[in-house]
């Protein structure tokens, strides 16, 4: 355990880590901070007086017919704080995993099947309850993704018979 913990404190940087900060490495860094952000958005709209943010959210992506005024709604808030606290711990389990092997391309292409997966559910049910302005926010989401993942080689034929997925 101890192993585990001296990997992933903020002090610590592999070969890896090194290898990929370019560009790219880093805008594949940030993207695993805005996944960790955007937990903490969704989780504040569970708390009535903190969910500003997460009513703004959901104001533009539903064409400004719902607000924070819809979390009131039975279940809306703890649903909120539930799908917040998932996102924000896959941001940081994100961080750790890009501090610990920076921009790995057999770890990366494997996590990148688990960022298809969540954009595929969540993109879909968002079509079928009418928001398809998350659906159109999942996607701009993807692209930054999917670009450093792309620029790095994560998805390369090349790569492919290094990558466990």
């Amino acid at each position: 355990m101890p192993a585990i913990a001296s990997c992933c404190s903020l002090g610590w940087q592999s070969q890896e880590v090194a290898m990929t900060s370019g560009f790219w490495g880093q805008a594949l860094h940030l993207w695993c901070w805005q996944v960790a952000g955007f937990g903490l958005l969704f989780a504040a709209g569970g708390l009535a007086g903190a969910d500003a943010a997460a009513g703004l959210y959901y104001w533009l992506v539903s064409g400004r017919q719902l607000d924070a005024g819809a979390f009131d709604a039975p279940g809306m808030r703890s649903t909120l704080g539930v799908m917040g606290g998932l996102m924000f711990g896959w941001g940081v389990s994100l961080i750790a995993v890009y501090r610990a092997v920076g921009a790995d391309v057999r770890v990366w292409r494997a996590l990148g099947w688990g960022v298809a997966g969540w954009f595929v559910v969540d993109s879909a049910l968002s079509l079928a309850t009418g928001l398809p302005g998350n659906a159109i926010a999942n996607t701009l989401f993807l692209i930054q993704f999917l670009v450093p993942a792309v620029k790095l080689g994560f998805f390369s034929r090349e790569t492919a018979s290094r990558s466990p997925a």
